[in-house]
């Protein structure tokens, strides 16, 4: 792997020292005084999420009859998040508060076995399991014909809540619920919300239905799932998302939800250290692990017991499950890359007998990352091929989907990710049809990344000043992004090879002050032997701390690099 750069670097030709809080936030188009002075009032309220208030009452309604409720979710960690919300806060809270035991259950369907959202399976379970009210959190949205099925011939209720885009045909009311922050013409404030966080809001709304206390406050159970859920389902974190963000991350360094707590333990952290990277890149994926390729409703056990021993197993579960998952992912991301070969299609559409289905999405976000494309990736069974798709900006993969919907059996998603069915024997047809559209809206200057730079900095603005300064802009994720910065005209002093496989690299390098810059490289096996000492280079990266055997230095963490012209 190379960090040698192929983008199109966006960098201002002005060099900043002064504040550079203000300078990258006004460049980023955000406004300063909402970005850092936003808190949990600012979250508007559950009133204006379209049918909370009907939700809310069908749920309170189902309980006090004393019917059995099943909460049906999505294997991911916005799902799982999501069930883990709602269970807790019917059996625990509510049980509690108005001295009845409601009869709820989670349910998380089969990733391989059912696919994605409500199905007829996935129904006929919750049928099964004794469901007289169905709830589901995380997905339903497009299932309107599906759900009036079951209703007119089963009599099973429902409440939808969903954040997935909707389908253009909604009707100004359905015959159930339907809690949606996008719901047509109905939009709450904030469109770009999880599941989890759409589910926090329907709690607020029972709350205030049952005469409790629906204020959201620092101390509001849930914060910490909602937060969880934020940053894995790459919501952006501006707005209320951030302050969401910021308060659940609060919470889980409090240690007030033992899942969590051992968790992070056996993850080799501590609380106190957690922060949206650790959210998004360590926690995130081991629950995500199980929802892939284990039982993700061992994740929901682990988010809402009270047991430290189950905890402690549970945990231990997750992490093993997710080791297995990273050797999956790169062993089948090896293969897609001998399939891709020297191709320069302008959509990639690999699929495999091979690969399980619980990880085509992340050799798909791999490879849309290492080729930058779109990139959909596939297994088959029994001449069925399921799949999922990343994209890049400029090219909407769930509507480019939607142009191929009749080689599918099903489909959904986001602008920049979507999954997908095809019809069995349709293989062909759907490959020649999602090419021939990439081939007419992909330009060639949409495949080339332009690399957006935050800040250009003297070397000797590489301090600890500066990096008390950025964190002011934390929490940092999708949206509000760890502000890249560059290093120019840099001048190799000395060169170290690192690591047990000599893929990494220390640079020491003169800039424009008396100190020299430590500059690192990682997973950069081929930069090792091409950058040498008295090469003049520029950098792109990110600034922090490096703490070890008790002593901190400040180092550069390299993205991309290029020799200086």
């Amino acid at each position: 792997m190379s960090l040698k750069s192929k983008s199109n670097w966006l960098l201002s030709k002005k060099k900043i020292s002064n504040d550079i809080v203000k300078y990258i936030l006004k460049s980023r188009g955000i406004d300063e005084k909402s970005f850092l002075e936003a808190s949990l009032e600012d979250i508007p309220s559950f009133d204006k999420l379209y049918d909370s208030k009907r939700a809310a009452k069908k749920i309170v309604k189902c309980f006090r009859e004393g019917k059995k409720i099943v909460i049906h979710g999505d294997y991911d960690s916005d799902g799982i998040c999501s069930v883990s919300l709602l269970w807790e806060f019917l059996f625990k809270e509510v049980s509690e508060k108005l001295d009845i035991k409601v009869d709820v259950i989670p349910y998380i369907p089969s990733r391989v076995d059912q696919g994605y959202g409500l199905t007829s399976s996935s129904i006929n379970d919750v049928l099964e399991l004794g469901g007289q009210l169905l709830i589901s959190v995380d997905c339903g949205v497009r299932d309107r014909e599906l759900i009036n099925g079951y209703r007119k011939e089963k009599g099973l209720e429902f409440v939808i809540t969903d954040h997935h885009q909707p389908p253009e045909d909604l009707p100004q009311k359905l015959e159930y619920p339907l809690v949606h922050p996008m719901y047509p013409n109905h939009e709450y404030p904030n469109v770009n919300i999880c599941g989890a966080f759409v589910t926090f809001l329907l709690i607020q709304s029972i709350r205030k239905e049952l005469g409790m206390d629906f204020e959201i406050t620092p101390d509001t159970p849930g914060l910490d799932l909602v937060a969880l859920a934020s940053v894995t389902d790459l919501m952006p974190l501006l707005d209320i998302n951030r302050v969401i963000v910021k308060y659940g991350i609060e919470q889980i360094r409090k240690g007030k939800r033992l899942g969590l707590n051992e968790l992070i333990k056996v993850s080799g952290l501590q609380p106190q250290d957690i922060d949206s990277y650790h959210l998004g890149y360590i926690l995130g994926p081991r629950i995500n692990a199980v929802g892939r390729i284990g039982s993700p409703l061992d994740a929901v056990k682990l988010l809402v017991s009270e047991k430290q021993e189950v905890c402690a197993s549970i945990s231990e579960i997750l992490n093993e499950t997710n080791m297995q998952r990273q050797y999956m992912t790169q062993n089948g991301l090896d293969q897609a890359k001998e399939i891709i070969g020297e191709s320069n299609e302008k959509i990639l559409f690999v699929v495999s007998d091979d690969w399980h289905e619980g990880i085509v999405g992340l050799i798909a976000g791999k490879l849309n990352e290492r080729y930058h494309r779109p990139v959909l990736v596939g297994t088959r069974k029994d001449g069925i091929v399921k799949g999922s798709a990343r994209s890049i900006a400029g090219f909407n993969i769930t509507d480019a989907l939607s142009s191929c919907s009749k080689y599918l059996e099903r489909y959904g998603g986001h602008e920049l990710a979507a999954g997908f069915t095809i019809k069995k024997g349709k293989e062909k047809e759907f490959s020649k049809c999602i090419h021939k559209i990439g081939e007419e809206l992909i330009t060639e200057s949409m495949l080339i990344k332009d690399l957006h730079i935050d800040l250009l900095l003297e070397s000797e603005s590489i301090n600890r000043e500066l990096i008390n300064q950025l964190d002011i802009l934390k929490p940092f994720g999708y949206g509000n992004s760890k502000p890249l910065l560059a290093l120019t005209n840099l001048v190799v002093v000395k060169k170290q090879i690192m690591g047990k496989l000599g893929n990494h690299m220390k640079l020491l390098c003169k800039g424009e002050g008396i100190d020299l810059i430590t500059i690192i490289f990682f997973d950069c096996d081929t930069d090792t032997e091409e950058i040498n000492v008295d090469d003049i280079i520029d950098v792109v990266g990110a600034v922090d701390i490096n703490s070890w055997n008790g002593n901190e230095d400040i180092q550069f963490k390299v993205k991309e690099w290029r020799f200086s012209t």
